[in-house]
């Protein structure tokens, strides 16, 4: 039987397979068609602070997105992402502790504790999926 945590940890990697996928699938197209080149240059252009890899998989999933951050990011600027959007899946970059066969934190030459790089996929919305936020 499995628990709620594997599912989720199956249905999280199936979902990442799925991004994976989409985005190989855009840049296969934007290296093969000059035209479709052309629209996500333009549109990466309005994404200078995300990754190249980020600029992909938002112009793959939302062509038409313009301004994005994620849920807490919107609510605290005042807006609320509408009841049932879809969020646009891209990757953050994250850090953790490395952790011992007893799970204790492994130290570095300078007894900090050592931690590793890597990345999670995370939600975001365009500003078109909320709307100001009701007092």
């Amino acid at each position: 039987m499995t628990t709620k945590q594997e599912q989720r940890k199956k249905a999280a990697a199936e979902k990442r397979e799925q991004v994976t996928k989409t985005h190989a699938a855009t840049v296969e197209r934007i290296e093969s068609d000059a035209e479709y080149a052309a629209a996500f240059a333009k549109f990466a252009e309005q994404f200078p602070s995300y990754s190249t890899k980020n600029q992909e998989l938002i112009f793959a999933q939302m062509d038409t997105a313009t301004l994005c951050a994620g849920f807490n990011k919107w609510k605290a600027e005042g807006r609320m992402v509408r009841k049932g959007e879809t969020g646009i899946k891209i990757f953050a970059p994250t850090s953790r502790k490395v952790k011992d066969e007893d799970g204790k934190p492994k130290k570095d030459k300078d007894g900090e504790d050592e931690k590793e790089t890597g990345f999670v996929m995370v939600t975001v919305f365009d500003i078109s999926q909320t709307e100001a936020a009701t007092e």
